[in-house]
Formats: structure tokens, sequence, C-alpha cells
């Protein structure tokens, strides 16, 4: 029996779904349209480890070619771990994530195919495949063979919709002709005109808005999947940031200039906490800042928009004991501690990236950063607050300080701070 072809490794959409920032949400539109090419959501998933094993799951079943039933369990399994309150049905629930995002990958990863011989076959053509439930407006679209570079694709390449089944070919000089003259044309279609509608998204989970959208497509896909990958710099930032995610290896990306280096903000020495400060009243005098205590725990939303659980953990180690306990000299950096909270709360730069556990078979999980710079009043000392928040919460803070009197010298300090993608800049 043949293969089914959701269950085909298919490299190009593998790759764009990996290079996806993941993202807790508390709906589907809170990022909007191409966003969606550049991070992954779940409706609803609003924590991290919740998302993050939804990331893998689709991950796992993409790489392996297991298919939807294969997901289906894995959904199962998830709901129950977190114990995640969602809307609908667990079958339909987990039928539209995993078509959305399995259907996106390959229009996505179809679109670079085709980019890449646009010199050989410069015609795509529309085709409707849904027959048992079809839209008669897709249905009026099929057949419809327009040149590549035409601009009704940057708002109709399917997925068009919840469910949608369409496609796109790419045809040659050779294929076209024939086509045409099979349906009495003498060369490419004229695109149909675009009517736009104002639609209201956003009624479960997220704030409701009014969108635009046009006839016939589904709010939240009028946009090119694969375009939007390929060509970040047409994508507008996501909601709430003030740039576009920009990526970084081992070295900048060529073309992309980093960041100025932030003012540092000028500090009292009052600041820092005087020596001898037990490290318990120094944690609580923190935790207070945000709302919280040693024996409760606080949200904060950060400069970026994302809610992070705000608790002792931070200053405790995987097996829950304090830091200071198993290695003192983790008390001495607790005199910064006020500039941990300045950095947390006001940060200079937030970068994302991910991390894999456990070599090529582990877990892909995503780790948040805070930056931020300080000079000491009356010195020449330069430091940088850094914070970290990984899947478990806090991950690592500490602030560095040194003698650093030269600007350049203090850009190549703070760009060694920097890792992954920024996603806010202040």
């Amino acid at each position: 029996m043949a293969t089914s072809p959701d269950r085909l490794p298919f490299s190009e959409a593998i790759d764009f779904f990996q290079k996806k920032i993941q993202l807790p949400s508390s709906g589907w539109t809170d990022i909007w349209q191409e966003q969606h090419s550049h991070a992954y959501v779940v409706a609803g998933a609003t924590h991290d480890a919740l998302v993050e094993d939804f990331y893998n799951a689709i991950r796992k079943v993409q790489t392996e070619g297991t298919g939807y039933p294969a997901f289906r369990k894995q959904f199962d399994e998830i709901v129950a771990k977190h114990g995640w309150a969602h809307n609908g049905s667990p079958g339909w629930r987990s039928k539209v994530i995993y078509d959305t995002n399995i259907s996106q990958a390959y229009s996505a990863g179809r679109y670079k195919q085709m980019m890449a011989v646009k010199h050989l076959r410069p015609f795509w053509r529309y085709r409707h495949t849904s027959t048992e439930h079809p839209r008669m407006t897709h249905l009026s679209w099929d057949g419809l063979i327009l040149p590549a570079d035409d601009p009704w694709f940057d708002s109709h390449m399917p997925q068009n919709g919840w469910g949608c089944k369409c496609k796109v070919d790419s045809l040659s000089r050779t294929e076209a002709a024939r086509a045409w003259e099979g349906a009495g044309k003498s060369g490419p279609d004229e695109a149909p005109p675009i009517e736009w509608e104002e639609r209201v998204v956003g009624k479960n989970g997220s704030a409701p808005r009014l969108v635009r959208t046009p006839v016939g497509i589904d709010p939240g896909f009028a946009y090119n999947p694969g375009k939007a990958w390929l060509e970040p710099q047409t994508v507008p930032p996501l909601q709430g940031y003030d740039a576009v995610l920009k990526e970084r290896g081992a070295a900048w990306p060529t073309g992309f200039k980093p960041p100025s280096l932030p003012t540092p903000t000028m500090v009292p020495k009052s600041v820092l906490l005087p020596a001898g400060t037990a490290p318990e009243v120094a944690v609580s005098d923190f935790l207070d800042v945000f709302g919280a205590s040693m024996e409760q725990g606080a949200v904060f939303t950060d400069s970026a928009g994302s809610s992070l659980a705000v608790t002792k953990a931070l200053f405790q180690d995987g097996a829950g004991e304090f830091k200071w306990l198993s290695k003192p000299d983790k008390a001495s950096r607790l005199e910064y501690i006020n500039m941990l909270a300045m950095t947390l709360i006001e940060p200079d730069e937030i970068w994302w990236t991910w991390v894999k556990d456990g070599g090529d078979a582990g877990r892909w999980r995503l780790k948040r950063r805070y930056l931020r710079a300080f000079e000491l009043e009356g010195s020449d000392e330069y430091g940088v607050g850094v914070f970290e928040w990984g899947k478990t919460g806090w991950t690592g803070a500490t602030t560095f300080m040194s003698s650093q009197k030269t600007e350049k010298a203090r850009e190549a300090y703070f760009d060694k701070q920097r890792n992954g993608r920024l996603v806010f800049k202040k």
C-alpha cells in the first residue's frame, strides 16, 4: 500500500518547522499570519513545557513519517501529563494542530523547491483537492495558472483556511501551453480580483480585534508561508516586539549589523547590598519586588509580553537546595541582586535561543536571556546583568562587574552575552 504523503519525510518542510521559535499563547491569533512562519504556538497553551511537548511531538512524527495516528497518541499523553483543559474534543483539537502544522510546513517546503526551479518552471497552477466538502471559492480557483511571481500568491498560497487541502503545482512553459490549449486559452489566466472583508478574530483566548482578509480565505491564512520564511525582512514584528526576529549562529549573519551598545544605566553604589547580608534576606527582598515571597511565587510579564513565574527557584539547584549551601561563592554574588531585578524589569535586550538536551536524540527547549548594562557611579566599573529562563524556570542568573574603560572593550564584553534571536531592544 502506498505511503500517505503526510508521512513522507520532506527535508524542506522539516527545516521550515525546526527553525521556528516556540511561543506560549492565549490564542492562535496572538501572532498574525507571516509571524507563524517564524513562531510555533498552540492556542491556549500558556506555558513553555506544554508548548515544547507539542512542538517535539510534531517534529517527531514529521521526521519519522509516522503520521497523525502517532501524533494523536502523543497528544493524549501530553494533555494528561499537563492536565491541559483545551477547547473542543481531543480528536478534533489534535487533528487541527496536526493538519495545520504539517500543511503549512509542506506548503513552505514546496515554495522553496518551486522557487529554486522557477527559471525552468515559471508558471504555477492552483489545485483544489477537497472533493468531500469543497469550498466553492477555492473550487473556483481550481486550474488557475499564473506566472510564479504573480502577487496573487502572496495572499492565496495554500493552506488557505482550517482544513484546506489545496495545493500549488509548478509548470514548465510546455506544460502550461498544453494546459492552456486544452482549456481553449492562449496564455496565462488573469489573477482573480481580491475582495476584502472585515472579520473579528481572537474570540477564544486572545483579545478580540478587527482584521481585513480576502473573501474565501480564513482569517490568519492570507499569506505565503514559504515566502515569509525565506524572506524574513518582509515579516512584520511579532505583536508587542520592536524588531523582526534576527538569527545569530556562530557569527552575525551576512548583512546583519549587531545592535548598538546600550547606554549603561548609572547606579549608585548603595544599590549593592552590604557585605554580610544574609542570603535569605537578599532573596526575600528580590521576590518582594515582584509581589512574590519565599512561600509563594508570582507571575511577571516581561518587556516582550511573555509571562514568567518568579519564584525562589531562581536561587535553587535542580534538587531544590539553595545554591549557596553547596557553593558558598554564590552567596557573594547576591550583592548584585537589586541589579538583577532591574535587568528583568527593564532589560536593554531580550534574546531567545533553542538548546538541545541529551545530544542528537534530546528534546529542544527555549531559553530566554535578559541583558542590561550598568555603570557604578563614581567608578569605571562596567557591569552586565544577565538572566536566563528555561523550561523549568530560571536556569542561571548573575552579574559580572569589571573594569572596562574603552567603548570598544565594553561593546565586546556586552556582545559576548548575546546569543540566539533578538526579540526585544529598548
